[in-house]
């Protein structure tokens, strides 16, 4: 049996163990692809581990597309150690599926400079307290339900998670605009890319939250900068 020997294999105890951000560090290294393959649902050794990687590489792989990158780089894979030709047949179809996209950066539509600070927004969103909460209930609230008994649809939580990642990429995004010196909403909208209304909304909130503070009034425009609070907790 023969793949292509521009895999790099990384063994793990458990698929569990692949936190998020993790797959976006591969991308900001220079990975074109990264694919995760765990054992198939009912045969973990861990019980949930293989559950928990679903959910984790599907917040990837959402989060990374929300900021640009081909989600089609990002796979999730089942296959037990005794299955080496499925394995086999999953590594060349994925292959093939990254050599048509090209090198990272070419079915993107970034520079590579660009895409790379896009990801590392990303990295910050995945990091976020709020979202490896809802990622840690996920299988929870389908199969229990929370504290009122209240149980949810795989489309319910997703689409949580989906406004959540939304709403912290924005949020760092406008964090590590800041961080480089003083901004308008204007500014914020056209660097981040997001309407002025939402630009503005997100700014109020962080204000609200004491992360950034009022900088100045060029003219008539306030300018807004990260402080301290802020600044260390991104350090």
């Amino acid at each position: 049996m023969q793949y292509t020997a521009d895999v790099r294999i990384i063994r793990l105890m458990c698929t569990g163990r692949v936190d998020p951000t993790m797959v976006v560090d591969a991308f900001i290294e220079g990975a074109d692809g990264i694919m995760v393959v765990g054992c198939h649902f009912g045969d973990c050794h861990y019980i949930t581990g293989n559950y928990q990687a679903r959910v984790k590489i599907g917040l990837a792989s959402r989060t990374l597309g929300y900021v640009g990158l081909n989600t089609g780089r990002v796979a999730f894979n089942q296959c037990s150690s005794a299955e080496g030709e499925r394995f086999v047949s999953q590594v060349t179809a994925f292959d093939g599926n990254i050599r048509e996209m090209g090198s990272l950066g070419s079915a993107e539509g970034f520079s590579l400079p660009r895409l790379k600070d896009r990801l590392e927004t990303a990295r910050a969103a995945l990091g976020s307290e709020k979202l490896r909460w809802v990622v840690g209930k996920f299988t929870e609230f389908e199969d229990i339900g929370n504290k009122y008994g209240e149980r949810f649809t795989e489309h319910e939580m997703w689409r949580t998670l989906d406004t959540i990642v939304i709403d912290e990429i924005a949020t760092h995004g406008i964090l590590k605009e800041m961080q480089k010196g003083p901004v308008s909403v204007k500014d914020v909208s056209e660097r981040i890319e997001i309407a002025p209304p939402d630009a503005l909304k997100f700014v109020l909130a962080l204000q609200r939250r004491g992360l950034i503070g009022l900088a100045g009034i060029d003219g008539a425009t306030p300018k807004y900068k990260v402080l301290e609070r802020a600044a260390k907790a991104a350090a």
